[in-house]
Parts: C-alpha cells; sequence; structure tokens
C-alpha cells in the first residue's frame, strides 16, 4: 500500500503532500532547475513567513494539554508543545518545515531529500535525522511525537505505544481541504495556529489568482484530462489529481464516470474517453522498466492511440512532479501548473 501511495500518489499525484527559513523570500528553500515553474507561481502572490519565530510565540495559542483523536480512532493526549517531533509522511514534513522551528523536528522521511517529489530539499538540509517508520531507530531517539501514516505498520505503532512514545496517526490528504484541515490540526498540535491560518491564506490567495484567470472560460470550452503512470494506472474521484485538475479549469472524464481511486487504464478506456489532454509522471518510484519519457514515447508512437485527441494534438504533458503529488499546501501550485499547461493563452 506504500508503495502504492508513493507511487499512485507520489507516483500521481506521494507524503507516503513551504517556506523555509524565516521571512517571506522563498516558501520552498528549493533552487534547483526543476523548481523554476515553482518559482514562478510565487511571483505574483507573495509568501508568509516561513517557520515560527525563535520565541515560539503565536498569537493563537494553543493550550496543553491537549487530546485530540487520531486518524486510528485513538485518543492522543499532548501534554506541552512538541520539542522533539518525527515525522514520516512526506507532505507532514513539509507542512512541519512551514509552521514549526526547525529545531523541533528530530527526524524526518528519506523522500524530503529527493527533489522528484520533495518542495523543501534545500529546506530540510540539516534538519534532524532521515529515517525510516523502523521501531529500533524510533525508541533511540526518544521523540516526544511521532507523526505517523495511516497505513503505517500497526505492530510498530503499538510497540511504540507500549514504550510510551506519543504516536498519532494520520489521514493521507485526498483533496486540497482535507490538506487545509492537516494544516490547521498541526499547527494545534505543534502551537502554530496562527501560522497555520496565514498558509491556508496563502493557499486561498494562490487558488483565487488561478480562478481569476479561468473565469472567461465557459463550460463547454473546458479540456478533458487523464494521467497514465508508468503501472498503467490513472485517477479518478477522491483523488489529488482530480481534485488539483478540476481547480486547473479540467474535466476527468475517469471521475465523471463514477471510477474512483487509481483503477487501471487500458488503451480502449483512452480511446473511448478521446482526451484532449494526457498527463504523464515526470517523476517515477522506480525507474528500472520505464522512464517518463520512454512512457510519453510509447503513447505517441501506439498505432491504436494515433486517433486520440492528446496524441494528435501533441499534448502529452508533465508538470513539476513535487507539486502534483504534494498532500501539503504546496498542492496549490500543481493547480497553478496545471492551469498554465492546458490554457497558456489565459496566463500570457
Amino acid at each position: 500500500m506504500k508503495i502504492k501511495i508513493l507511487s499512485l500518489f507520489m507516483v500521481f499525484v506521494l507524503a507516503a503532500g513551504l517556506f523555509a527559513g524565516c521571512g517571506q523570500a522563498d516558501i520552498s528553500g528549493n533552487s534547483s532547475a526543476g523548481t523554476a515553474a515553482q518559482s514562478a507561481a510565487l511571483s505574483t502572490t507573495a509568501a508568509p513567513g516561513a517557520a515560527a519565530d525563535s520565541t515560539g510565540i503565536d498569537s493563537k495559542a494553543v493550550r496543553y494539554p491537549l487530546t485530540l483523536k487520531d486518524a486510528g480512532g485513538t485518543s492522543v493526549t499532548i501534554a506541552a508543545k512538541p520539542a522533539k517531533i518525527a515525522a514520516f509522511p512526506l507532505g507532514v514534513c513539509e507542512m512541519l518545515i512551514s509552521l514549526t522551528d526547525k529545531s523541533q523536528i528530530a527526524a524526518m522521511t528519506y523522500f524530503v531529500e529527493d527533489q522528484g517529489v520533495s518542495n523543501i530539499t534545500d529546506a530540510a538540509r540539516g534538519v534532524g535525522q532521515r529515517m525510516d517508520f523502523n521501531a529500533e531507530k524510533i525508541l533511540a531517539l526518544q521523540p516526544d511525537l511521532v507523526l505517523a501514516d495511516a497505513w503505517s505498520d500497526a505492530n510498530i505503532i503499538k510497540l511504540l505505544r507500549d514504550s510510551n512514545i506519543n504516536v498519532f496517526v494520520l489521514k493521507t490528504p485526498s483533496n486540497i481541504d482535507q490538506e487545509k484541515e492537516m494544516l490547521k490540526l498541526l499547527g494545534d498540535i505543534t502551537d502554530n495556529a496562527g501560522k497555520a491560518e496565514e498558509l491556508t491564506n496563502w493557499m486561498d490567495q494562490k487558488l483565487k489568482s488561478v480562478s481569476d484567470r479561468l473565469s472567461v472560460l465557459k463550460e463547454e470550452e473546458k479540456l478533458s484530462i487523464i494521467d497514465y503512470s508508468e503501472m498503467g494506472s490513472t485517477s479518478g474521484k477522491d483523488t489529488n489529481f482530480d481534485d488539483i485538475v478540476t481547480r486547473a479549469g479540467l474535466t476527468n472524464p475517469v471521475s465523471k464516470e463514477g471510477l474512483t481511486g487509481w483503477p487501471q487504464l487500458s488503451k480502449e478506456m483512452i480511446v473511448k474517453y478521446d482526451p484532449d489532454i494526457i498527463s504523464v509522471p515526470s517523476w517515477f518510484y522506480d525507474t528500472s522498466k520505464a522512464t517518463p519519457e520512454s512512457l510519453t514515447k510509447s503513447i505517441r508512437e501506439d498505432k491504436s492511440l494515433a486517433g486520440v485527441k492528446a496524441v494528435k494534438n501533441n499534448r502529452i504533458i508533465s508538470v513539476p512532479y513535487n507539486h502534483l503529488s504534494a498532500t501539503s499546501h504546496y498542492s496549490v501550485l500543481a493547480v497553478e501548473d496545471m492551469a498554465k499547461a492546458a490554457y497558456p493563452d489565459l496566463f500570457k
């Protein structure tokens, strides 16, 4: 299941979804060519401050002890502001870098260092250890809070809790509204509610700037799009991809047909849907059998797909995968990426 999320989620959509450092100049800390689209996306809307100040003061202070029910239904009591957090979902790591003082983060997933899927490769440098969800390593670290994926090994979670390690299980967001809810939750947990509100306001501003550009589109002018992974699957309802492309002024025929999650996509389905655009990932979890370039080439050269509009009109696209796969506030940048790729004339 984890691979599916990282590859149908990082491989569609990967966490298993900003603003590094202090100030307002950069929300990611990244400087690679792969994040050029992100820099352009930020040029029109200033990002809020990246992290809580060194005093830890927040205008919306949280009162402890704080008892919350996690995604697994367990009531978890957080006695005081966490000072030693181990976070494993990538999207949660991205949120924490934006919400908290970096000194509070003791460990993060290895994926924070992969520029193909991470928006915080530079911001995370030197922050905490890199760790997988391993009981022995976590016990050695002795964090005061572990943030785990809902699909994490239940036996490890039980072992940690039996060892008096506070574990809070989180459900991976499947749309932007859920990412906003996650920001609020993490803001409450870490005593950074005000910062969480700033970040959600920034998300709303980015979405509005895209929506304003798309407002001239009539319903019948909206283009259709499907995504196609190296595993031959696509994205339907209740996925980040579907939410992103809908907000980008596109229609997803897979979702409209009522298919949910990540169904397999046959060539017959592609012909039936006849999409205006086909989106392929720019990052693969496993490149041993295929690469983004080889997948694109195979679609273009497949004679059975020659009559599909996206193939005829050479509209097989890839957008930055660290945006598209994000389960954090960075996903709003994928909305802009998609809208620009689909309707370039509206963004001149």
